[in-house]
């Protein structure tokens, strides 16, 4: 067989699709191998990569995940976890309620027949014309209803094998060991049950040769003495049967018989192709049973697990414990809670946690960036407005207080708000009313605030930028949040955490960190929290090189380079002198100098670590190199990169 896979959608007209190399992507855009053009399946879903003489799945981080199910077993497919395929499994992705089925039509195997040579005399159908005769003598036929009638109902797997192996031993004395044999899942049969009569020493060995035969032509497979030369499995035996254990057309199973004594009749191999019909359908119900109780138990676990959480936020420093003691005893109040802290420590996140453990976790959860629009918009979205109010107005819109009743509101950047929508603001707070723009009579609303901002509210309130009454509303409960380099021993635990999802996202093998990086990442100040490190591990991950850990030569040079002071640290003589505008325009070009080398001059990248559009970026870059104060030698003219 070829080194290639074929594969085949259910539920869409029929198409074989064949692939072979050592990686074959499977996604929903153009540039994958195995093109699935469903809403279900991600853009890179995930791969099918040789493992040997054959394939195994791997989930890419795809946002609704995979399934890998062989014969009757389901497994989660996770990022850089393989699962072997072969022919007849089926892959269950995306919308796992309604999933798309793909159908592994052939894979190659591997492995060789170490047991070649056995004798062949019967081999029959299970079903169709040629099957197995059926039993005729009046023992056999109540030895099967006895049989059949344990196995009904039966759900325990042991219970169902123990009964199996027990009728074929007391129905023939001449057996000399009755084995079942299960699938692994893969390829392999591993033994489940096995009973050998006490005087005849060893367990059975399963001809591989029978075995193979029995699986690929789903037939019973029998061999008896004097009929050529045995091969080792066969030796000493007088005869032996081996009946596949089909599930619709997967073999889950086989059921081993041998003796010593005699050969086995047509009506013996008549019972067993029985026995072997019901032993699969009981075992597969018993199978299906055990994996719902085990998805059960699972997702009990997990449930317990997401409720026994004791944060949402990756962290172990004493720090951040405390900070998030904090955020556990204020959710379950109704008080404000004002977030403050610099830019890139998770003011976001640390409001979703106050939400997911307070009463209202059940209802809505809105967020706003107060800095991101101007007032009249701001005002729109905040308080609503009816249609007519102003140009533009063409229905009516309910604000973000309206729509979010019952819930959570996270007003990022709340120092940036104008005095006139302050005043509206504290009227929420106060009276529990908003009024939407052009309305004549307010309603109530029912809202919790959760505010943050990277300012100092109190100087802010000194200088006569922010009212003092809303400021004291809105921090009634305060909660500085720590930067990165006061968490001590987070930074390798994000690391890590980045790591993981960077390679999921990106379809990479990089397995890791070597000390030394993450030795360096754990000195380094990290000025921009917890966002700069996660933009800091991706880059590192899309230049490590596949299957080889994260090292010095991944991270950046301001990473690797000369440790940067907190700027609290810088000495007055490391400052600009002139007039305040000079001076700040001397500091933001130094700092966007360094950011561009920090990213090997790619402005898409530096404008995201600085947290403006690259069309601002540009326009700076542009007025320097316009005052004769290019940042990069040589930059005076032509196209820029």
């Amino acid at each position: 067989m070829s080194l290639s896979i074929r594969i085949e959608i259910e539920g869409q007209p029929p198409r074989v699709v064949e692939a072979g190399g050592a990686v074959i992507t499977l996604g929903r855009v153009e540039g994958n191998d195995i093109v699935v053009a469903d809403a279900r399946i991600s853009s890179r879903h995930g791969r099918f990569v040789r493992r040997g003489e054959g394939y195994a799945y791997e989930d890419l981080g795809s946002r609704n995940g995979s399934l890998v199910e062989v014969g009757t077993v389901r497994t989660v497919s996770r990022p850089q976890e393989l699962l072997p395929v072969s022919a007849g499994a089926r892959l269950l992705l995306g919308d796992l309620q309604a999933p798309v089925v793909i159908v592994v039509v052939r894979a190659p195997v591997g492995g060789a027949d170490a047991d070649a040579g056995g004798t062949l005399v019967a081999a029959r159908a299970l079903a169709g014309q040629g099957a197995a005769p059926e039993p005729t003598d009046a023992a056999t036929l109540r030895s099967l209803f006895q049989l059949l009638r344990d196995l009904s109902g039966r759900v325990e797997t042991q219970e169902v094998l123990t009964r199996i192996v027990n009728a074929v031993l007391e129905r023939f004395p001449k057996a000399r060991a009755v084995a079942i044999h299960m699938t692994d899942g893969v390829s392999e049969f591993v033994p489940e049950m096995v009973r050998v009569r006490a005087t005849d020493g060893p367990a059975p060995r399963m001809s591989t040769t029978m075995l193979r035969r029995a699986v690929e032509r789903r037939e019973l497979v029998a061999y008896a003495d004097g009929q050529g030369a045995p091969s080792a499995s066969v030796m000493g035996l007088a005869g032996a049967v081996i009946v596949p254990l089909l599930a619709g057309d997967d073999v889950i199973g086989a059921l081993h018989v041998d003796s010593r004594d005699a050969a086995f009749s047509a009506d013996d191999l008549g019972f067993l192709a029985i026995v072997g019909t019901h032993a699969a359908a009981s075992l597969g119900s018993a199978r299906r049973f055990r994996a719902l109780q085990l998805d059960r138990q699972a997702l009990a676990q997990e449930n317990a697990a997401l409720k026994a959480l004791p944060r949402p936020i990756l962290g172990n420093s004493d720090t951040l414990k405390d900070t998030l003691r904090q955020m556990e005893r204020v959710a379950r109040t109704q008080t404000s809670v004002l977030l403050t802290g610099e830019t890139g420590t998770g003011k976001e996140l640390a409001a979703r946690f106050v939400h997911a453990y307070s009463t209202r976790a059940v209802k809505v959860f809105s967020a706003l960036n107060c800095g991101a629009l101007p007032e009249n918009l701001l005002e729109s979205e905040l308080f609503g407005h009816k249609k007519g109010a102003f140009t533009g107005a063409v229905r009516d819109h309910a604000g973000v207080f309206e729509s979010s009743d019952g819930g959570t509101v996270f007003l990022d950047e709340i120092g940036e708000i104008t005095p006139a929508v302050q005043v509206r603001l504290l009227r929420v707070l106060q009276e529990r009313e908003v009024q939407p723009v052009g309305a004549t009579r307010p309603q109530k609303v029912d809202v919790r605030i959760v505010a943050a901002t990277n300012r100092d509210l109190k100087a802010e309130v000194q200088a006569g930028r922010f009212r003092e009454d809303l400021y004291y509303r809105l921090a009634v409960f305060p909660i500085r949040l720590p930067p990165l380099r006061e968490r001590r021993g987070d930074v390798e635990l994000l690391a890590e955490q980045f790591r993981q999802a960077a390679t999921a996202r990106h379809g990479k093998r990089v397995p890791g960190f070597t000390t030394e990086a993450l030795s360096t990442l754990a000195r380094y100040p990290w000025p921009g929290n917890v966002r700069q490190l996660e933009h800091e591990i991706e880059r590192a991950v899309i230049l490590a090189q596949d299957a080889e850990p994260i090292g010095m030569a991944d991270l950046s040079s301001a990473v690797t380079g000369g440790t940067p002071l907190p700027t609290t640290q810088l000495a007055e003589a490391e400052l600009p002198v002139g007039a305040l505008h000079e001076v700040m325009e001397q500091l933001e070009r130094r700092v966007v100098a360094r950011c561009l080398a920090d990213h090997g001059h790619n402005r898409t990248r530096a404008a995201q670590t600085l947290g403006i559009s690259r069309q601002a970026l540009q326009a700076k870059l542009a007025r320097w190199r316009d005052q004769g104060m290019p940042l990069v030698e040589g930059e005076g003219g032509g196209a820029e990169p």
